[in-house]
């Protein structure tokens, strides 16, 4: 004769469904601001690249033969020295009514159509403002020609806009909260 075994099957009470919510939302309030923390550091990041990518192109186009010797072209890398410029800039300048070899160059190289800021700036991936942009100015130093900055950013991640740099001078690690390169 098999003696059965009563099987207590009743399932999880109230309470401990309760207790398993509350340690799960006491779990997700700590780690929630630690991993936003890291979505924004991983988008500045990106954004990062994205400016050095910028400023390699700028580099390699300043440095072919070609726009080194185009008239045009050599009279806006002159203007780089002493004023910083947007990508825009570069690519409205037309003194001769025609497109700079410079502006096409930096076009090929990022792969880009144009350089309108709407553009751009709509590929940033950290916090920013509509009025954000990216400057690009010569500093004339054989390891590092140009600095680079993107305006209106914050590269702390604490979304605010702080001041932002006019000349690279003004780039510091001390000062510069937005995204730069120098």
């Amino acid at each position: 004769m098999e003696i059965m075994k009563k099987i207590d099957n009743r399932g999880i009470s109230l309470v401990e469904l309760i207790i398993v919510i509350a340690i799960m939302a006491v779990l997700a309030a700590i780690i929630a601001p630690q991993l936003l923390k890291y979505v924004e550091k991983a988008k500045i990041s990106s954004d990062e690249e994205y400016l050095d990518s910028i400023y390699k192109a700028v580099t390699y186009a300043s440095s072919d033969p070609d726009v080194v010797q185009d008239p045009d072209s050599m009279l806006l890398l002159n203007m780089m020295i002493s004023n910083p410029i947007t990508l825009s800039d570069i690519e409205a300048y037309k003194p001769s009514g025609t497109e700079t070899l410079l502006s096409k160059e930096v076009k090929d190289t990022l792969g880009w159509t144009d350089l309108n800021q709407a553009n751009y700036i709509s590929h940033l991936r950290s916090w920013h403002t509509t009025s954000s942009d990216i400057f690009i100015q010569y500093k004339g130093t054989a390891n590092n020609p140009l600095a680079a900055w993107i305006t209106d950013t914050d590269v702390t991640g604490k979304k605010t806009a702080n001041t932002n740099p006019t000349k690279w001078e003004d780039l510091d690690d001390s000062s510069c909260n937005v995204i730069c390169i120098y």
